[in-house]
């Protein structure tokens, strides 16, 4: 069965009437399992938030499962929030982000498998937090992450614990944070393309497992990197993970 499901919040108009909600905050609560889901959402205004509940508190995650998905989530404003896992094999992700002082805090492929995960993020703003892990103790092989992000004093943590994956990211702006693991996996590829001052760049690359590379396995590493930068701080690891 294939679903289709179209989204639009603008201003002060949410999905929820909850008490709790501020009168400028749109929120979706989202628990969704199933195959070959389209969904396209887009938020505009202040305080975006995609979900698990109302936000008063300590919010839970979204829940998004299943294989074949495609999600699309544009969020223009200021002091957006996402948070949720995401188990997809063979789905397609698209993330757009217009705006300062937005947060992100999602786990891929965390309880389940997210295999073939096309991925790509288009993020315009300051001041913004990102922590995307993307593997955990499954699988998430064959990944393809791209992302542009273009502003300043952005912290942006990605951890891949993949095989097969290629991670590229475009940072133009100064007085960024990214962090960059990818563990524990085999034959993974990043290209980093880095324009601006006063960024701080951390890159590890582990490849094969605790105790070294599975037989018939080349656990090979590749960085590519192009920085047009001064007064950055930089540090690259790579290394066998039992090293």
């Amino acid at each position: 069965m294939k679903n289709k499901l179209f989204i639009t919040l603008c201003l002060s108009l949410g999905l929820s009437t909850n008490a709790f909600a501020a009168a400028d905050d749109n929120e979706i609560w989202l628990q969704q399992s199933g195959t070959a889901l389209i969904l396209d959402i887009t938020q505009k205004g202040y305080a975006n938030k995609v979900g698990g509940d109302d936000f008063s508190g300590s919010s839970i995650d979204m829940i998004l499962t299943g294989a074949t998905n495609s999600l699309t989530l544009l969020q223009y404003g200021d002091s957006n929030k996402l948070y949720g896992p995401f188990i997809a094999d063979l789905s397609t992700v698209n993330l757009s982000f217009t705006g300062n002082s937005n947060v992100m805090d999602w786990n891929v492929g965390y309880q389940g498998s997210a295999d073939s995960l096309n991925m790509l993020g288009v993020i315009t703003g300051d001041s913004n937090t990102f922590d995307i892990d993307i593997g955990y103790d499954a699988s998430a092989e064959y990944l393809n992450w791209d992302l542009s992000l273009t502003g300043s004093s952005n912290v942006f943590t990605t951890k891949i614990d993949s095989d097969n994956a290629k991670w590229d990211w475009t940072v133009t702006g100064s007085s960024n944070d990214i962090n960059t693991i990818m563990a524990d996996a085999s034959d993974n590829s990043l290209t980093a393309v880095l324009t601006g001052s006063s960024n701080d760049i951390d890159i590890v690359q582990k490849s094969g497992s605790d105790t070294g590379c599975p037989s018939g396995s080349v656990c090979s590493g590749i960085i590519d990197v192009s920085f047009v930068t001064s007064n950055a701080n930089i540090d690259i690891v790579q290394k066998d993970d039992n090293d």
